[in-house]
């Protein structure tokens, strides 16, 4: 098995000891969490849909990294700060995915590293090889 940490699409995130994401035998890339982080680093809004969706284009730039997208989303894995955003996300999630869906586990995570934070999506995906 071989696995090598792709370039990281964040400039912000260069001073983490972590890799944005990583493939892994040439067929999968695996993404670290991301949140709904602007170009700044900084939250991009208090909204939790507008988060949700800055935290899905930040994964789909982690994937891309390594020829993936969020077309070739085989798993995620959501952490929600609050119960109550799962409508939200599920909103957001419906607007970017269609069958045959990725599998998917949500989880309320409570409290983040970061203040405002809200969610945070990792995912995995095939090289080039759209789900269905």
């Amino acid at each position: 098995m071989t696995n090598r940490a792709l370039p990281n699409p964040f400039p912000w995130a260069a001073e983490y000891q972590y890799a944005q994401s990583v493939l892994s035998d040439g067929e999968l890339v695996f993404t670290a969490g991301q949140g709904g982080f602007g170009d700044d680093g900084t939250v991009v809004s208090d909204d939790p849909e507008a988060q949700i969706r800055q935290a899905f284009a930040n994964v789909d730039l982690a994937l891309e990294a390594g020829g993936a997208s969020l077309e070739t989303i085989v798993k995620m894995t959501v952490f929600l700060a609050d119960a109550s955003l799962y409508d939200a996300f599920k909103r957001v999630r419906g607007e970017l995915f269609a069958p045959p869906y990725p599998a998917s586990t949500a989880i309320v995570a409570g409290g983040f590293l970061f203040d405002g934070m809200l969610v945070e999506i990792e995912a995995v995906g095939r090289v080039a090889e759209p789900r269905g």
